[in-house]
């Protein structure tokens, strides 16, 4: 029998949480705001000849930003300007959506978050719900819109498919156990900086290093190829100004607890993994796509036991726990293009 994706009921993964608390980070040029829809162009056109911006050999509209903040051009220290002064429904698509997305999958739709905001990351957030995302999911025509399909097949490895119902089953001990944060290295099996096809660590990290420029995008590229400089070559780091402190600023602001770097991580990755967006990926790429992850968890691992052991006076610099530090925990799956 054949099987369809469907995308509803609407379904939303435990421990989910947002509010839009004004940090601002997604209204900042460390990533793209688009791609916007012609809809969306002529709107902006007619509030601002200033609003749109297209990149050099890109056909794709996105949001005009500031040269002097980073920021959109209709964002300032009292939020956005559309969104106050002409209401939620007049801003462009991409920011209604965010951070949702939507998966058709056989039993509903998944909602999912993007971790691109510290008011996504951070803090004593009220958890996702069905009611506040739906509106925000929503096509011109007032239809879900999924941007990713899963069937009843799903590779749960390079030599195995499971069922949508068994790979539910199993991916949900996954769900519980980066949730709460520990050990994440355990949770997903898949080995870190696997062998490339074409191209080695070193040249990803050179390509990242290219992307020069002062803006916010352009520096998290340059910190990311020092990460997997150093832990794949042991490279000097050498990018220091950190693009997202404005945002993270704010958020300590009203963070009274300490967060743990490790739940912060394992809520994304728990994230990532609920979407289902790495069926894009064929089995044989999709550690590629995972594995600096689960790379980057590992540091996370150890970073945090060093933090504790500080804290309780018993720190003698070592790592006493005795798995390897780049041992991933999920197996990474994929399925074929």
């Amino acid at each position: 029998m054949k099987v369809f994706a469907r995308r509803e009921p609407l379904l939303v993964r435990p421990g989910a949480r947002f509010d839009c608390v004004g940090d601002g980070l997604c209204c900042s040029d460390i990533h793209a705001v688009g791609a916007l829809s012609e809809d969306d162009c002529e709107m902006l056109s007619v509030i601002s000849k200033d609003a749109i911006d297209r990149h050099q050999g890109e056909d794709a509209a996105v949001m005009m930003m500031r040269k002097d903040t980073g920021r959109c051009v209709f964002w300032s220290e009292q939020g956005c300007a559309i969104h106050s002064q002409l209401g939620p429904n007049m801003k462009p698509t991409p920011c209604i959506q965010f951070p949702y997305a939507l998966t058709a999958t056989p039993v509903g739709g998944r909602i999912s978050t993007q971790h691109r905001c510290t008011c996504r990351t951070l803090g004593p957030l009220p958890p996702v719900s069905v009611e506040a995302a739906r509106p925000c999911l929503l096509d011109s025509n007032g239809e879900l819109k999924p941007e990713h399909v899963v069937l009843d097949e799903v590779a749960w490895s390079a030599t195995e498919s499971v069922s949508f119902a068994e790979y539910s089953a199993r991916e949900a001990g996954l769900l519980s156990a980066l949730m709460e944060g520990k050990q994440l290295t355990t949770v997903l099996q898949a080995d870190p900086f696997p062998e490339l096809d074409g191209m080695t660590w070193s040249d990803v990290v050179d390509e990242l290093l290219e992307f020069q420029g002062p803006s916010r995008a352009a520096t998290a590229s340059r910190w990311f190829a020092d990460a997997i400089g150093f832990l794949v070559d042991r490279r000097e780091r050498s990018e220091k100004v950190r693009p997202w402190a404005d945002a993270f600023e704010r958020a300590a602001e009203r963070v009274v607890e300490p967060v743990s770097p490790n739940e912060v991580f394992g809520d994304w990755l728990a994230d990532e993994l609920w979407s289902m967006r790495w069926t894009h990926y064929r089995v044989g790429d999709a550690p590629c796509h995972r594995a600096p992850h689960c790379r980057l968890a590992g540091h996370h691992d150890a970073l945090e036991r060093q933090r504790l052991r500080r804290r309780s006076g018993d720190d003698c610099g070592c790592d006493r726990d005795d798995r390897p530090v780049g041992a991933c925990a999920s197996r990474d799956p994929g399925v074929n293009a």
